[in-house]
């Protein structure tokens, strides 16, 4: 696994003082679904008739905007509404957890002033029914989840829309993504981006996009943020 901090990019002289929020990412960040979505991408190839994935393979071409996936894989654009809903059937018999490191970061994160948002390009209905599922959903102060095929990350948004919502500046908050689509659209929006790769291939594709900075975990994220305020 990679180690973090790792500085890239223009924020290497991060300025702890200037930050006042956290925009995280939900799938891979603070939910540990990646092999949900994996059990169901697969089932829905079974259900085509295509060739199934393997994990690795699987890793190497997810994206969070579903669609760029859909392309990567070659499924044909008239079953792309197809697999959306069947996705969204067999992934109800999935029962993806918080990472372990989860719930700490957040409450530290609190506990030390900062102010949370939440963007992901997940539905906004299977993503409201976690937080609530997990006890999260008054965490965030603004939660945003991809309504629109053009505002998908990485497109930036979704994240322009929460510095809106926050009265937010982009030089006031570090958005914490783990797919190079997060690290994209925080460059776009002017935000530092924080790199999560939980898995080694994952630290490979994230590398590749020079996010600001870069983590294994979120353990140790509190502390890096806070630093000297």
């Amino acid at each position: 696994m990679v180690s973090g901090p790792i500085p890239f990019g223009r924020y290497g002289g991060y300025d702890h003082r200037k930050v006042a929020g956290v925009i995280f990412d939900w799938d891979g960040v603070l939910l540990d679904s990646l092999g949900a979505s994996f059990n169901v991408y697969n089932k829905i190839f079974r259900e085509l008739g295509t060739r199934e994935l393997t994990r690795d393979e699987y890793l190497q071409l997810q994206s969070p905007n579903w669609y760029e996936f859909y392309s990567r894989v070659g499924i044909p654009k008239s079953r792309w509404d197809y697999v959306d809903d069947a996705w969204l059937r067999l992934y109800g018999d999935e029962r993806p957890a918080l990472y372990p490191d989860a719930v700490a970061c957040l409450a530290g994160l609190k506990a030390s002033g900062f102010r949370l948002a939440l963007v992901s390009n997940g539905s906004e209905v299977r993503v409201e029914r976690e937080l609530r599922g997990f006890g999260l959903a008054a965490s965030f102060e603004s939660v945003l989840c991809g309504r629109k095929k053009e505002e998908l990350k990485p497109s930036p948004v979704m994240i322009q829309k929460t510095l809106a919502a926050l009265g937010l500046g982009p030089d006031d908050v570090v958005y914490v993504g783990d797919a190079p689509a997060d690290v994209q659209a925080s460059r776009s929006a002017g935000v530092a981006s924080i790199a999560i790769a939980r898995e080694e291939v994952l630290g490979g594709r994230l590398r590749a996009e020079n996010p600001d900075y870069l983590f294994d975990g979120l353990d140790g994220l509190t502390e890096f943020l806070s630093g000297p305020r």
